[in-house]
């Protein structure tokens, strides 16, 4: 399987966001003291076992984090130099600095149907 890049953002005062949120992080109570409103925080990390990246920016009202899966160290380190001089965390932001960082192109997730 490849690289793939997923997004969740919540608000800092949505409890159930929240808990949701951390229910899919490893260690996610770690990261439960930097989900609190007027907080601000960067964070990135990666797990080896899953070869998985996340990071993580929060404002102080809201939260967004990008996971990307199918990575190794090194591809994750190439990111967070893309990303690290990101000014907006958006989608397609974030989705070029994936590009720029390992020489891909990033699918969007294909639409839900509802």
């Amino acid at each position: 399987m490849g690289i793939e890049v997923l997004r969740a953002t919540a608000l800092l005062e949505d409890a159930e966001g929240i808990e949701r949120f951390l229910a899919s992080v490893p260690r996610g109570e770690g990261v439960r003291p930097m989900l609190q409103p007027g907080r601000k925080h960067r964070l990135e990390q990666y797990d080896k076992e899953t070869r998985t990246a996340r990071y993580l920016l929060v404002d102080g009202v809201w939260f967004v984090c990008f996971v990307v899966t199918g990575i190794s160290l090194e591809d994750a380190r190439a990111i967070a130099r893309q990303a690290d001089p990101m000014v907006e965390w958006s989608t397609p932001n974030f989705h070029a600095a994936v590009e720029r960082a390992l020489n891909v192109t990033v699918q969007p997730p294909a639409p839900m149907d509802g």
